[in-house]
């Protein structure tokens, strides 16, 4: 067993180890190396919420995101209070197993944790659960969410991409939005801008939107799985923001995914 003491009071979670070490890589090189943790057993996340950490112990043991409540946990209501910022809107029928009830700064800061503790399988079943939130609320991304991904995510990231995505298909670009455009972070706004200009026509004018493209020296249209209709990324395939190791994943995880929406 593993013991990990998360957060300035040093929550103690008791966890297997392999399990542990099998999904995350950070843990396998702080339990299974030559650092002091693979002597102890013990690792230490000073600067993690204890909230976070147990939705991941959760995935980890039951392969769901969710927020377990044993009889001396914070209620989901309480813990995520912790974490809530002055402008989240939270569900009134807030459900600890359905993410798509959850504010979604819970979700962009639980992705970037799966990020520095590099669980994969985690990072995906996240950009997941944030398509469905979008699908079923419609409700975008905060300015202070596209801030923290801004700085603690790579140019690279998936989730980087997504929050992009959100704000080429989703926000608004008018000038009563100015102030709300004049916040976000500035390569994320121009990102989103430049990508915005390259999306296909409502109305498909192709001779017109080829001759767009090739008067601003664009090559090839906007870098998403639909190239003849407007349509957001995210509605078309999820795994444009999931990272697989090969096609033949990507083909299994498009056929799982099929497979749950029809349910």
């Amino acid at each position: 067993m593993a013991t990990v003491l998360v957060g300035p009071e040093e929550t103690k979670f008791v966890i297997h180890q392999a399990l542990l070490c099998d999904k995350s890589k950070y843990f396998a090189k702080a339990l299974t190396g030559s650092f002091e943790e693979g002597t102890t057993g013990i690792v230490r996340l000073e600067d993690v919420s204890p909230v976070l950490f147990k939705i991941v112990v959760s995935w980890l043991y039951w392969g769901k995101i969710a927020y377990s409540v044993s009889d001396d946990d914070l209620s989901i209501d309480q813990g995520f209070k912790k974490l809530k910022r002055e402008d989240d809107k939270f569900s009134e029928n807030l459900n600890a197993d359905d993410t798509s009830t959850w504010p979604i700064h819970i979700l962009v800061r639980l992705y970037i944790l799966a990020d520095r503790l590099d669980i994969k399988d985690l990072r995906n079943d996240i950009i997941d659960a944030l398509v469905t939130s979008a699908e079923k609320s419609g409700i975008g991304l905060r300015v202070y969410s596209y801030k923290l991904i801004d700085s603690d995510t790579t140019a690279e990231s998936p989730l980087r991409k997504f929050a992009v995505d959100r704000l080429a298909y989703g926000a608004r670009h008018n000038m009563e939005h100015r102030g709300f455009w004049r916040d976000i972070p500035q390569d994320m706004a121009v990102t989103a801008l430049l990508l915005s200009c390259r999306r296909v026509p409502h109305t498909l004018c192709n001779s017109c939107y080829q001759k767009g493209l090739a008067h601003n020296g664009i090559k090839l249209a906007a870098d998403h799985p639909c190239k003849n209709e407007d349509k957001k990324p995210l509605m078309v395939n999820a795994c444009v923001y999931h990272e697989h190791a090969d096609d033949e994943e990507t083909k299994l995880c498009q056929v799982s995914r099929d497979k749950t929406v029809k349910k």
